[in-house]
């Protein structure tokens, strides 16, 4: 073999190889993800039985206003976080790892007791704003408990990943899904509506033990620090952390504001409907999303000095994201009715044009996700601000536009568009200011299976396309998808990997 074809066939390998960490992270997060969706859906059958749309609409209003309290106040820790422990652990430097953590931590608790006390002097206001009535202000002054430990779960899996604990961080995921679901089950039976509100405490403080429980496993020593240089230490954290949560409160806000504007047009009935479609989108595609979140960003983060390494690791990532959701996006859409009967009930049937069409928005979100990250691997918070608030000019008037023209419908047709607007925005700010932007094989990819996919929800519209030409679809995505796959990972080689570390357990 000559010297040039022996280092054609290195990179072969290496190739290779960088799309089998992206694949396995999917795998393994896509396992927990599927834990994560059947007690989804059987805590979601449940809701839907037991409380139905109207309980729905309740949970969905309550874990609004919860989570964009914590949005403000939390300062962004969580995702910050991430990448300063990520980059200490990279330099493999445990005291400085410790140190860190620790800081961190101290700093996750301040946040959380700040944003308990503001849910506490708000809860009036909240119960007024979102029911038009005084009958919750209990309901949100307990529910500040929600707040604190939401902080503590979320930095808590800050440290899992930020080390790259990915086993620990996924089977702290999957009991602490068991166990919520397990806690909350008594509330919703015995007490129907009036145990939503101890149902969502009883899961936030189960799922934050459990968290604890794994990081203890982790065996992060503990580090001597004064409060002052927690201060400190955690400064640098918080600075980042406030632009990228000024991005996540503008998210929540969003939700928010949609959701009281369909409460105050609609009913909170459709609120409940438009909670069941969005879960139905964000639980069942999580599993890449998921992953994308966990690994893909701390690794980044590791390597966010070297543009040609980040620009490879995108592209694989990506690549890897588009063949795993195009089969659950087809299948999905196909079959939406008979989900929506078996996670919900018939009382919910009203959401399937939505939701196929968020579906197709999360196809276009995979590939504006994998540029979002390098902005925030690369520390450069004032950018991924401007990225994010930027299209959020766009992003609240298309929803409120989509559902006063289309009802819940066009909240699908919005998501679409939006995320088609970001991703052409963030590959333009992302190319000009690193030179970084996906290739070739990215775009061939993701217009071919962006373009099969579509074949559907038009042909219901031109000829009753029905499942003869879903099913055929579901066939022609899947093959395009596994064939796309053996050429990047190339199975055969995968497979004796895991059986040969299989023998050696």
């Amino acid at each position: 073999m000559t010297m040039a074809a022996a280092m054609d066939t290195q990179e072969i390998k290496k190739e290779q190889e960088g799309y089998q960490t992206a694949f396995k992270a999917t795998a393994l997060f896509g396992g927990v993800q599927v834990i994560n969706i059947l007690v989804s859906i059987l805590k979601s059958k449940i809701v839907a039985l037991w409380l139905g749309t109207t309980g729905f609409g309740i949970m969905s209003l309550f874990n609004s206003a919860t989570s964009l309290i914590y949005s403000i106040t939390n300062l962004g820790l969580q995702d910050s976080a991430v990448r300063d422990i990520a980059y200490a652990k990279g330099q493999n430097n445990l005291s400085s790892v410790a140190r860190t953590v620790k800081a961190i931590n101290r700093w996750i608790w301040a946040t959380g007791l700040f944003g308990a006390l503001v849910t506490i002097v708000l809860a009036p206001w909240l119960s007024q704003w979102l029911f038009e009535s005084n009958k919750y202000v209990l309901s949100f002054v307990l529910l500040s408990c929600v707040v604190l430990l939401s902080g503590i779960y979320n930095g808590n899996y800050a440290t899992l990943q930020g080390t790259r604990n990915l086993r620990l961080m996924a089977k702290a995921n999957i009991f602490g899904a068991v166990t919520g679901f397990l806690c909350s089950l008594p509330m919703f039976y015995f007490f129907r509506d009036r145990g939503i509100v101890w149902a969502l405490i009883l899961t936030a403080l189960s799922t934050t033990v459990v968290s604890l429980l794994y990081v203890k496993k982790a065996n992060i020593p503990d580090a001597r620090l004064t409060y002052g240089e927690s201060y400190h230490i955690g400064l640098k954290t918080v600075k980042l952390g406030v632009m990228m949560s000024l991005s996540g409160i503008s998210v929540t806000l969003v939700q928010f504001v949609v959701k009281t504007f369909i409460a105050r047009t609609g009913s909170i009935a459709d609120v409940g409907l438009y909670q069941a479609g969005w879960a139905l989108n964000g639980t069942y595609l999580g599993l890449v999303f998921t992953a994308m979140a966990k690994d893909y960003y701390p690794r980044l983060s590791q390597a966010a000095t070297d543009n040609r390494v980040v620009r490879t690791m995108m592209n694989q990532q990506t690549e890897i994201a588009l063949l795993v959701l195009a089969p659950l996006v087809i299948v999905m859409i196909v079959f939406m009715p008979f989900f929506i009967e078996l996670l919900y009930s018939g009382e919910f049937i009203g959401i399937v044009r939505m939701t196929e069409w968020l579906l197709i928005g999360s196809l276009i979100k995979a590939g504006s996700w994998g540029l979002s990250f390098v902005f925030l691997a690369k520390g450069d918070g004032r950018l991924f601000l401007f990225n994010e608030l930027g299209t959020k000019i766009i992003t609240l008037p298309a929803y409120l536009v989509g559902f006063h023209f289309f009802g819940l419908d066009g909240i699908g047709y919005a998501y679409t568009f939006n995320f088609t607007v970001y991703f052409l925005w963030v590959a333009l700010v992302a190319y000009k200011r690193y030179g970084i932007s996906y290739d070739n094989g990215y775009w061939r990819l993701f217009t071919v299976l962006l373009a099969m996919i579509l074949i559907f929800p038009l042909g219901e519209r031109l000829w009753n396309a029905g499942y003869g030409t879903g099913i055929a679809l579901i066939v022609c995505i899947g093959v395009y998808a596994l064939f796309e796959f053996n050429r990047r990972i190339n199975l055969r080689t995968l497979t004796e990997k895991l059986h040969q570390r299989g023998g050696r357990k």
